[in-house]
């Protein structure tokens, strides 16, 4: 009988184990991806980042971040272009937000996606997890809330969470609202970009960044402090060294650009992913320039590397929205950075793609300025937003895409594109 009674009991859990991918996993997805991200929603992501950027907030007084119901959404989709979840969407209604994501699983049997909706009520200093589904299983409030908190209480080992966790004071659900009540320490900026790197980047991708960034160092040392060189002179031996590691192509092109663009962003990888300091900021000794301009080799090199990092689609659009904020109150349009934007983004989706060997390759072997982007000093730039209008009219008009066609054909013919 006892064996009888073992067995039937192992048939249970192996059954309960069989079903249970067969009731959280769908073929079907319940958030689709969300639309193509537009000029206004990166502007309006960055202009609430620069609202609150804690940088400029006074230590250890209380702020507020108010959002609606579309903005939260359009904040949360901002974070699946950036991470891949497939969709997510939050409901908000007094003292509740409703959020439902989807997810992508791999290949197999039960089905292609993970939907989850969550009900998370606003609770007297704090909020608690009313209900969780997983697909067609719904889980107790009472289990997935503990859960969390179990889950929160291991999570704040971690110096970073914990003091993360402690900033947020207070959050508040109304009618189509959000509020964030949220309390700024100085070191906390530092502690996430450090944990952003360890959580997003593979130990072996930092290490072969950190190699990169230490060989980058070398190189620069060769010149003096406070000097102007050409990017070309550096591109060529860091690249030559890529192609001696004989890795593979797409990584050791994704850690070599990633660490020029770090470079020329003010960013110290060494203290970013290793490091202990109060800040990741290091302004660069010696400056690059393309063409004879700075900016030039800063446009085509961040925007390469956000490429190969973050997708070609939001480095084109981040860069767009850089000259349309020049336009309107910086030094001006200037279809000269777009140019060398649109040639960074081309350039990380060859080197981290099928013709990834050949782009290292021709940079390795690179010795002049148009060897690693055409010259587009021809092009109108530092144009006031009255002037862009009057010529060009608004973004996406047939005089602003005649432009862009001048460009992306000369893009079309370079050496790197073949």
């Amino acid at each position: 009988m006892k064996r009888l009674f073992g067995w039937s009991a192992l048939f249970a859990v192996l059954a309960a184990l069989t079903a249970l991918p067969w009731l959280m996993l769908d073929d079907a997805p319940a958030i689709e991806p969300p639309a193509e991200f537009r000029r206004t929603d990166l502007a309006w992501v960055r202009t609430l980042f620069q609202k609150h950027d804690p940088r400029r907030q006074t230590p250890d007084v209380v702020q507020s971040i108010r959002l609606d119901e579309a903005e939260l959404n359009r904040l949360l989709n901002y974070a699946v272009e950036l991470h891949r979840v497939r969709g997510i969407a939050a409901e908000l209604t007094p003292g509740m937000a409703t959020l439902s994501a989807t997810l992508a699983v791999p290949p197999n049997p039960f089905g292609r996606y993970l939907n989850l909706t969550a009900e998370i009520a606003e609770v007297p200093g704090g909020i608690r997890i009313q209900g969780l589904q997983l697909g067609s299983l719904p889980l107790p409030g009472v289990l997935a809330d503990w859960m969390a908190r179990q889950a929160h209480r291991w999570l704040r080992r971690d110096k970073t969470y914990a003091t993360l966790a402690d900033a947020f004071s207070q959050i508040n659900f109304d009618e189509n609202q959000a509020t964030l009540d949220y309390r700024w320490h100085p070191e906390l900026l530092t502690r996430l970009e450090r944990k952003s790197a360890e959580l997003l980047i593979a130990p072996e991708d930092q290490a072969r960044m950190l190699a990169y960034a230490e060989q980058l160092d070398a190189l620069l040392k060769r010149h003096p402090h406070g000097s102007t060189v050409p990017l070309v002179r550096i591109t060529g031996p860091l690249f030559t060294h890529a192609l001696q590691t004989g890795g593979d192509a797409r990584e050791e092109n994704r850690a070599a650009l990633t660490a020029l663009a770090a470079y020329l962003a003010g960013i110290s990888l060494p203290r970013l992913l290793e490091g202990d300091s109060r800040s990741i900021r290091q302004a660069p000794r010696v400056l690059l320039s393309l063409h004879g301009r700075r900016d030039f080799a800063e446009h085509f090199m961040i925007s390469a590397a956000l490429s190969v990092n973050g997708g070609s689609r939001l480095a084109n659009a981040i860069g767009l929205i850089k000259e349309e904020e020049d336009a309107g109150k910086g030094s001006g349009f200037s279809f000269t950075d777009l140019a060398a934007n649109r040639a960074g983004v081309r350039l990380g989706e060859r080197a981290t793609g099928a013709a990834a060997a050949r782009v290292r390759q021709h940079l390795a072997l690179a010795r002049n300025d148009a060897d690693l982007l055409p010259d587009f000093r021809d092009l109108p730039e530092f144009m006031p937003q009255a002037e862009f209008d009057r010529r060009f009219g608004p973004i996406g008009s047939a005089r602003y895409q005649r432009v862009i066609a001048r460009i992306d054909a000369r893009l079309d013919a370079h050496p790197l594109a073949q």
